[in-house]
């Protein structure tokens, strides 16, 4: 059955005067940005994604100046040519290990496979930063930030899990190489925080940003 979008006035409002962008083209985040019913475009961002980690005191910092990054050179790509004021999403998520490593998409499925032994037994965290910028008619876009954490607890991963989970392909395309929606389902023995964080879009954050928004006037 196809989901229907939850539509609310301000919600509404928001789509009809703004061009409403996606500064992502991940699939999941597509489909659950669709659950509220907005009408908006995909324009994956270029940004290199390239930050050097070692600068940032904390992962969380990092995350969030990834996702402000990528949702600004989009903005800035899109600002001359549109005819509606903008407003940009963008999103990034990471996993971290129990010993503190950022882990992002695997290189290899060598890489994928030891990342997966690494969270065997133990406690990793999904963040994901989000940015929204809004062109409100000033010089400056009003720019609103939000992190969001998840404990993720996997059991025990053995060798021949993990070759049979990598082998599936599933791994290559997710941080922290894995994808809880789906397979590795079956590896994970509780969460605490917001499912749906860990699988790329904090949800009700979101939300919440989009309430503050129209509290503030801004949509």
């Amino acid at each position: 059955m196809e989901a229907i979008g939850l539509r609310i006035p301000f919600i509404e409002a928001l789509e009809q005067r703004f061009r409403v962008v996606l500064a992502s083209a991940s699939p999941r985040r597509r489909e659950l940005l669709d659950r509220l019913g907005i009408s908006y475009e995909v324009i994956p961002s270029t940004f290199a994604e390239d930050l050097d980690k070692a600068k940032y005191a904390a992962a969380s910092d990092y995350v969030l100046d990834t996702a402000v990054q990528k949702t600004t050179e989009v903005f800035y790509r899109l600002k001359g040519e549109s005819s509606k004021p903008l407003f940009v999403i963008g999103a990034d998520t990471i996993v971290v290990n129990s010993r503190g490593v950022i882990l992002e998409k695997p290189t290899s499925r060598d890489d994928a496979a030891a990342t997966l032994r690494g969270l065997s037994n133990a406690v990793n965290t999904v963040y994901t930063g989000v940015c929204v910028m809004i062109d409100t008619g000033s010089a400056q876009p009003h720019v609103v930030t939000a992190v969001e954490a998840t404990g993720v607890e996997f059991g025990e991963l053995d060798d021949a899990m993990v070759d049979a989970y990598v082998a599936t392909g599933e791994p290559h395309d997710k941080a922290g190489s894995y994808a809880y929606q789906s397979l590795a389902c079956f590896f994970v023995h509780r969460i605490r925080g917001d499912y749906y964080n860990v699988v790329g879009f904090p949800c009700a954050r979101f939300f919440q940003m989009l309430r503050e928004l129209h509290a503030e006037g801004v949509i």
